[in-house]
């Protein structure tokens, strides 16, 4: 596997499947790779990293796994520009504070955003980012 940054996302959440969306629109490297959640792939690395009982947003670098609000500064930072400058000026915050905040989103999450209504139109390219 490469060194790149991978995403671990729920692919049955329509908050998940618009960060994904936005992220392919905005980000500027466009090197992520991404992994539904449930996918075997998704499945063996929260196993890896001890994570199986973990629902949250999953960003793997370097060699580790970042979760809930640290994930969500991770993938911030990776679009950049105004998202990066966001995330980075949260961080003055209490980690408490910010990890609250992620779980309360994370606990109503599906009931603002339902559930995906179609699936992810990906160019050719962006396809061979998505594992499985």
């Amino acid at each position: 596997m490469s060194d790149a940054p991978m995403m671990v996302f729920d692919g049955d959440c329509g908050f998940c499947h618009r960060a994904v969306q936005f992220i392919l629109a905005h980000e500027r490297r466009e090197d992520l790779l991404f992994v539904p959640r449930d996918s075997k792939l998704g499945t063996s690395l929260r196993k890896q990293y001890g994570l199986e009982v973990v629902e949250s947003l999953l960003w793997i670098e370097g060699g580790r796994a970042y979760v809930e609000w640290e994930a969500v500064s991770h993938t911030a930072k990776y679009v950049g520009g105004v998202y990066g400058r966001m995330a980075a000026m949260a961080e003055v915050l209490p980690g408490a504070v910010l990890r609250a905040g992620y779980r309360l989103i994370a606990k109503v999450r599906k009931r603002l955003a339902g559930r995906p209504a179609q699936c992810l139109l990906l160019t050719p390219t962006q396809q061979q980012r998505f594992l499985e």
